[in-house]
């Protein structure tokens, strides 16, 4: 049985999307990172978990759930809440994480959270982070894309460094045998022509990103 867990973390959240979409999805076990908690409040979520420095939640928010499972961080530290919070996951056995709350206008933190998705990657984790427009995903094996399943028409594929023996099966704009390079940008703004695309790689990791718009 596959544990798939949620974590709710402090960026941008529309929170109209979110319960829309968690309302379609089946999760084990809800994190709740610093601002997080305040979402989860928002939204009618009870954590499992909570953990932070709770620098961004509000201080109401945090005393409500004060004899919950909670975590409190120093804000000086050496990773990030939503960091911490996927090692937590990871801990906590899960085989699939989602993230939300995990884009926004900083985008230090944004990038920051693309690399917990290769953290999760080489731990065995397939981990997610979505929004109301995207939803990324790091894979280092082939990877088959079903239309119907899609989250949206386009699909960027972003190498993590150097990705050789990139080989494309049903998109728009094919690659052969390629070598994707992170400062160019040959793999965004993809699209499908079948049913169904596959993304195959010799060597590396890539992010995935299909977005709406």
């Amino acid at each position: 049985m596959v544990m798939h867990i949620l974590i709710l973390t402090g960026g941008d959240l529309d929170r109209v999307f979110a319960r829309s979409y968690i309302q379609t999805q089946k999760f084990d076990k809800v994190i709740a990172a610093d601002k997080g908690l305040f979402y989860a409040e928002q939204i009618g979520i009870r954590p499992d978990f909570i953990l932070g420095d709770f620098d961004s939640c509000p201080r109401e928010t945090v005393k409500k759930f004060e004899k919950e499972n909670i975590m409190v961080l120093p804000r000086e530290k050496d990773d990030t809440d939503t960091g911490i919070a996927m090692e937590q996951a990871v801990r906590m056995g899960a085989d699939k994480v989602t993230v939300l709350g995990s884009t926004g206008t900083r985008l230090d933190h944004v990038l920051g959270n693309m690399g917990q998705l290769v953290y999760a990657l080489k731990h065995g984790v397939e981990a997610y982070m979505v929004d109301s427009h995207n939803r990324i995903r790091a894979v280092d094996r082939p990877l088959c894309i079903d239309k119907n399943e899609q989250f949206g028409n386009y699909i960027s594929l972003i190498p993590v460094g150097t990705v050789t023996g990139v080989t494309l099966h049903g998109f728009y704009y094919p690659l052969n045998d390629d070598t994707l390079l992170f400062h160019e940008t040959w793999g965004i703004s993809n699209e499908l022509t079948e049913e169904s695309g596959i993304v195959e790689m010799k060597t590396g990791t890539l992010l995935v990103v299909e977005s709406r718009d």
